[in-house]
């Protein structure tokens, strides 16, 4: 159908004008930078996407992240098509219904981003609306075609990505409202067979992975050369299966704030009027489709708050909402088309109210008029949008990053990085845009396995690697390659045992022995000449609009003054301090915003600026994600030595140790 098509060209035409060149953060560095050398990037290694994306790198079009976007732009370009054609299906051919829906996807803020960054949910979003567009088409047609169509889909999409399994229990429960049909269609043992093998079909990407680790490139997640390790990558066990982290979700509360914030998210990304015409869509199913209308209940339950409950994400910072937002996108697919469908209930219900008083030329006049004036929905939406992206295509906000850090370095430098942000975007500068080929970038959380090793062993044969113990491996690799002509650098502080020390250069520290330490001046000295290299991150995208995933570059910026400043205190330089504090608080980074108002605080107190400590304390207080008794004892320190409140301060820290004991209290006596 023609409105298909031009749905789906106009939206790629819209997504390729925004579409990034530079690297995003979150995980399309790795991503990224794993699909051009040919690599496998983190668990579960994403085969389908990887391979596509080793095919696309080799195109000679601009940037290798805008080549790897186009695994994003394009599938989603398809999927707003599809969304047209479903409504377009399920509606009885209503066109302003069909292309409510579509465009109402397209402008979305959060399909947007990612439909102009490279990352691998848009080709999920494909296989989800494909998917039902194919179960839905069955059961109109009876065709096995369409059904065949789908079981390869669906063992396809589980080459892409596991979330797809979450939709098991609703097209299940699709396939037994369908019995019959599906009894009739499947009866054959040849027709059976071929449903089986059109998904075991669907998960032959696999093969990409071994083939691909055996080469040994230098993004190569769990050397996948054998059976062990090709299971502990696919069902992501250095993370916990479906889990964001092991170290959140432990307490029911933890796992209940993810569902909270699920229909926070749905209320400020659709709006009362996209819930409202949602709501509208389901309730005209119920009278009339039931099979649709609890099968789209099941798949949004499940795909949403069961996933999210179960997934358990930590929401404690911007950085934090931005990854969990992501896993949003196949509900907000599902929901765009019961906005399409409820527009078109809603047009159908004032149609039959106005048949009694208006003949039918006019009464179609109204109800056409009724369905353009609810178009600003979807172009107030765009707008928003497009105003927020403005500019997006040509931003370097966090390829910038990365070449900050390896500016940090000297020549032949081995740099140990731990944090996605700081890793995967230095990654991408490295091994991709080939910057600073002398340096050797290294993800420090694997430095100690042996597959890693061997890995390395191949890029960096310079490199030592001492033969002793996992837990000390770290320490002894710190010490072994430091050496005149070699420097070791880090983003945070690892441990490296007694007689070395980390010492602050720009956004790193590097690792120096006691015997070699430079006075504070001196150090003092050198950050500021680095940093005459460095961007200003709140030069870009993030002076138009604070993009949740690219908050976490503003920290790396932040941690990096405040590491000096805390270095500057240790030397009785308040001055100095107080002005890198003052830095760090300038940025406004994500988590590391609180620590620098409260350090900026404390230098005030030392400086005798009582009611600006007391303002920079309330100001962490507000921004903090999480309340924090700690507030309150810099208070009380503020107006105990500052102020000479003695009552006041003593008031204070009674109620800090109040609350401080409060939060001890053992699970078990609640």
């Amino acid at each position: 159908m023609i409105g298909s098509w031009l749905s789906a060209a106009v939206s790629a035409i819209l997504f390729l004008f925004f579409q990034a060149q530079g690297i995003y953060t979150g995980d399309s560095g790795d991503l990224v930078t794993a699909s051009a050398v040919g690599g496998v990037p983190h668990p579960p290694g994403y085969p389908l996407y990887t391979w596509l994306g080793w095919l696309i790198s080799h195109m000679p079009v601009l940037t290798a992240s805008w080549r790897l976007t186009l695994l994003s732009s394009v599938p989603h370009a398809i999927t707003v098509g599809l969304v047209y054609a479903l409504i377009y299906r399920l509606t009885k051919k209503n066109v302003l219904a069909s292309v409510f829906g579509a465009v109402s996807l397209s402008v979305n803020y959060l399909f947007f981003l990612y439909s102009v960054t490279p990352e691998v949910f848009a080709l999920f979003d494909l296989f989800v609306v494909l998917l039902w567009y194919l179960l839905f088409t069955w059961q109109e047609s009876k065709n096995i075609r369409y059904l065949y169509g789908a079981l390869f889909v669906f063992g396809l999409s589980l080459s892409h990505h596991h979330v797809m399994l979450f939709f098991i229990p609703a097209i299940l429960y699709f396939l037994w409202a369908n019995r019959v049909t599906f009894i009739s269609s499947m009866k054959r043992p040849a027709s059976i067979a071929g449903g089986i093998g059109l998904v075991a079909l669907g998960f032959l990407p696999y093969l990409y992975i071994p083939f691909a680790a055996a080469r040994d490139p230098i993004i190569n997640w769990d050397r996948v050369v054998n059976v062990g390790a090709f299971w502990r990558l696919i069902s992501r066990a250095d993370y916990g299966t479906f889990v964001s982290g092991g170290s959140f979700g432990q307490t029911l509360g933890e796992r209940w704030l993810s569902v909270i914030a699920y229909g926070q998210f749905l209320v400020t990304d659709w709006s009362l009027v996209g819930i409202v015409l949602a709501a509208a869509g389901l309730f005209s199913w119920w009278r009339t489709m039931r099979v649709r209308f609890w099968s789209w209940i099941i798949a949004l339950l499940s795909i949403g708050p069961l996933f999210l409950f179960y997934a358990s994400f930590p929401l404690a910072s911007r950085f934090t909402l931005g990854t969990y937002e992501r896993f949003l996108l196949p509900e907000y697919t599902l929901v765009s088309v019961l906005i399409g469908v409820g527009l078109a209930a809603c047009m159908d219900f004032f149609s039959m109210a106005l048949r009694p008083y208006v003949d039918t030329k006019k009464r179609r006049a109204i109800i056409a008029l009724l369905g353009l004036i609810f178009m600003i929905y979807p172009v107030s939406l765009g707008s928003v949008t497009l105003w927020r992206f403005w500019g997006f295509s040509g931003d370097r906000t966090a390829e910038n990053l990365g070449r900050d850090i390896l500016a940090n370095t000297p020549q032949n430098a081995v740099l140990l990085l731990s944090q996605d942000t700081a890793l995967f975007t230095t990654q991408y500068v490295r091994y991709v845009l080939g910057v600073r080929t002398d340096t050797a970038v290294i993800h420090a959380a694997r430095l100690s396995l042996p597959d890693y090793q061997i890995v390395l062993k191949k890029h960096f044969p310079r490199l030592r690697f001492p033969s002793v113990s996992q837990a000390e491996f770290l320490s002894a690799f710190v010490k072994e390659n430091s050496a005149p002509q070699t420097r070791v650098f880090s983003n945070i502080n690892l441990p490296i045992g007694d007689g070395w020390y980390w010492v602050p250069r720009g956004l790193l520290y590097e690792a120096i022995p006691s015997e070699e330490l430079p006075s504070v001046s001196d150090m003092y000295g050198r950050v500021l000449a680095i940093r005459t290299q460095i961007h200003n991150p709140r030069a870009g995208i993030l002076s138009r609009y604070p993009h949740l995933m690219l908050s976490d570059v503003l920290d790396v910026y932040a941690s990096g003054h405040i590491a000096l400043g805390k270095t500057l205190v240790r030397a009785d330089k308040w001055d100095e301090a107080r002005q890198e504090f003052a830095q760090a608080v300038a940025l406004d980074g994500d988590t590391s915003v609180v620590e620098a108002l409260e350090l900026f605080g404390l230098t005030q107190v030392y400086m005798k600026d009582c009611r600006g400590a007391l303002l920079s304390f309330e100001e962490a207080k507000r921004k903090s994600f999480v309340a924090s008794p700690s507030h309150l004892r810099l208070e009380s320190v503020t107006y105990g030595e500052c102020l000479g409140d003695a009552v006041r301060a003593r008031e204070l820290f009674s109620e800090y140790e109040r609350l401080k004991k409060a939060s001890e209290q053992p699970l078990e006596a609640l």
